[in-house]
């Protein structure tokens, strides 16, 4: 018997842990295979971003950036988070956001937010970040932006979480959850085991919600599951990236790795099996991942290729926003999935408003627009 339960060794869950346990709670994780072993873990720099985000998740972004940069001194462990801000460039005049008129519009409402952020015309573009391609026009510059070390940092709430008082449990794996007569959830594990959480549940294990949801709760979540393809190439002599880069029409995202090399991303998905879990790169993908970094960096468009992977699956939703939120008839089960790539950045200030709504019983502000209901999710009863 413990007061909560969280069930994912990823990096909300991990967080939500160590939160849960600096107030005082008593926690206890759960985590099917080991920490960081999902879209928690893999190779590379994850970014720490507000620039360009849903304006749903821009509260959300703005108490993140707030508390990551105190992260380190607080857990007692690296985290890898650099401040160094983002450019997201604009290269064409398009209908929608993806088009630079749309560019004082998304600085009022960041800035709103409580984001500082900048147009960037194309000389300063120029010496901000020298080699971006003539045919970019403007950027959007936020200079809080940065970015991490994701199975660090993940690995870091843990450790603090456990120095505080909570229990981690690796290769624990859990088949269902039952309501309590007593308002409290009996998690039943893989095993045999029950463990009975008298004041909550967080079920933050990102690729296995849908499964318990819709076993335990009789709940159809809409979501699926991907792999972005992520591709390192060397830097050529005298190449140097000042700040992040990613661009508005462009599934690309460009970042120093510590090692040097250059990572490219920014959501292309490679080939993923959900039911081995397993993914394979994908040759499509890959090259038009370079012509992309080409056609906006010409520098990297004959980099050489060190690696290519997409070893780690995340959850998405259909508005590409999560879900956070309580459960149909199971109001202690707090579920926080289908990040849809987003997670890892919001990840402090998450678990931060998780752990005041399950000690205080109300739903913060800044987690009102991430509803169950807003996905038309439904009853399989």
């Amino acid at each position: 018997m413990v007061e909560y339960v969280v069930i994912g060794g990823g990096v909300v869950g991990a967080a939500t842990a160590w939160s849960l346990a600096s107030r005082g709670a008593e926690v206890t994780l759960l985590e099917a295979n080991e920490l960081a072993s999902g879209a928690s873990g893999g190779p590379g720099r994850r970014g720490v971003r507000a620039n360009g985000r849903d304006l749903r998740e821009l509260p959300l972004a703005r108490r993140a950036l707030e508390l990551w940069p105190e992260l380190d001194g607080i857990l007692g462990a690296p985290t890898g988070y650099r401040r160094n801000g983002l450019l997201r460039v604009y290269d064409v005049e398009i209908a929608g956001v993806s088009g630079w008129q749309s560019l004082p519009a998304r600085v009022q409402a960041q800035r709103a937010a409580g984001v500082p952020c900048e147009i960037v015309d194309r000389a300063r573009l120029d010496e901000m970040q020298p080699g971006i391609a003539e045919q970019v026009r403007f950027a959007l510059y936020a200079p809080n932006d940065g970015t991490a070390d994701h199975p660090a940092t993940t690995r870091a709430f843990a450790k603090a979480a456990v120095e505080l008082g909570a229990i981690i449990i690796e290769q624990s794996m859990v088949d269902k959850l039952a309501a309590g007569r007593d308002g409290s959830v009996v998690v039943h594990l893989a095993t045999g085991d029950r463990l009975r959480a008298t004041r909550g549940v967080i079920l933050a294990a990102n690729r296995s919600a849908p499964r318990l949801l819709g076993d335990s709760a009789g709940l159809s979540l809409p979501m699926w599951e991907k792999a972005t393809q992520i591709t390192f190439v060397t830097a050529p002599p005298g190449f140097t990236l000042n700040h992040q880069i990613g661009h508005s029409r462009r599934s690309l995202s460009v970042k120093m790795t510590d090692e040097g090399h250059v990572m490219l991303s920014g959501g292309r998905p490679g080939g993923w099996d959900p039911v081995s879990g397993v993914g394979t790169p994908d040759p499509e993908v890959l090259r038009s991942t370079m012509a992309d970094v080409a056609a906006t960096l010409p520098a990297l468009a004959d980099a050489e290729v060190v690696a290519v992977d997409n070893s780690r699956a995340d959850t998405s939703t259909i508005d590409l926003i999560p879900v956070i939120d309580t459960v149909p008839g199971m109001e202690s089960v707090f579920v926080a999935a289908g990040w849809s790539g987003h997670g890892f950045a919001l990840a402090p200030a998450v678990a931060e408003a998780l752990t005041t709504w399950a000690l205080d019983g109300t739903r913060p502000e800044s987690l009102r627009p991430f509803t169950l209901d807003r996905l038309g999710a439904a009853s399989r009863n």
